[in-house]
């Protein structure tokens, strides 16, 4: 099995109205109110900062640092995903910057040294060159620059994954799998809270990969987050209540050497 940035950016435009309607809608409460909170805090301080955000998708977490008046500049590989994002900012404009971009080449399209921060919201993991796009990352940053990044927390996002319920339908436990089987896999966004489904590719890495990968882009781990609701937003929100037992989310916190 193999994907490339194009088979990314079709399933993507594919999938672009529903997924801009689940981010839109509050359908999508992890982002909203679990690891993107979790990765702006992270990024802090933003203000007067020029900022690169890969993958932007539709836009949401560029619209999270430009509102905190940092300076934008907004990638993507789905057209589709950047019409929303450009949408969005023709309604409510922030000033940022939109461009129809892969990832991997961010440092032919801006000078080395050109970033404050550069930033991922689950995204990486759907990018078909990793390595290339963390070294484009470290080359566009500043002395002192920071990346900071989420993706699916390797521990509990193996190629099996499989929630076993009680007879009323509440999740008891998590059973996990094939963590080793890492590569391109499939996502399949299916939820019942989607207005419409799509598949689109995926990079599934371990832990030691991923710190592997950073490690050889020049970055240092500065810290790893691992975000989860607060009891108080469980209790608002039960739906929270399974990525309070179990980690869904990693951030890591990276400086150049």
């Amino acid at each position: 099995m193999s994907f490339s940035d194009a088979d990314a950016a079709g399933a993507w435009n594919a999938g672009a109205d529903a997924f801009n309607t689940f981010v839109e809608s509050g359908a999508d409460y992890y982002r909203i109110e679990v690891h993107g909170p979790a990765l702006v805090t992270a990024c802090e301080p933003v203000r007067d900062r020029a900022v690169l955000d890969l993958g932007c998708g539709q836009g949401y977490f560029s619209r999270q640092l430009a509102s905190r008046a940092a300076a934008v500049d907004a990638i993507d590989i789905s057209a589709e995903l950047l019409a929303h994002a450009k949408a969005h900012e023709a309604r409510a404009p922030l000033g940022i910057r939109y461009r129809l971009l892969s990832a991997a080449d961010v440092a032919t399209a801006w000078p080395p040294r050109h970033f404050d921060l550069v930033t991922a919201c689950m995204s990486l993991q759907d990018m078909a060159d990793v390595p290339r796009t963390l070294q484009a990352s470290a080359a566009v940053l500043r002395d002192g620059g920071r990346m900071v990044f989420s993706v699916p927390h390797p521990a509990t996002d193996p190629l099996f994954r499989e929630w076993e319920r009680d007879a009323s339908g509440r999740k008891r436990s998590l059973k996990l799998d094939r963590y080793f089987d890492t590569g391109p896999a499939v996502c399949d966004w299916n939820m019942p809270r989607l207005a419409a489904h799509w598949s689109s590719p995926c990079w599934r890495h371990t832990l030691s990969e991923w710190t592997q990968l950073v490690g050889d882009a020049g970055f240092v781990i500065r810290h790893l987050h691992e975000p989860r609701p607060t009891a108080e937003q469980v209790t608002a929100n039960p739906h929270l209540d399974d990525c309070r037992r179990m980690p869904y989310f990693l951030i890591f916190d990276l400086s150049t050497r």
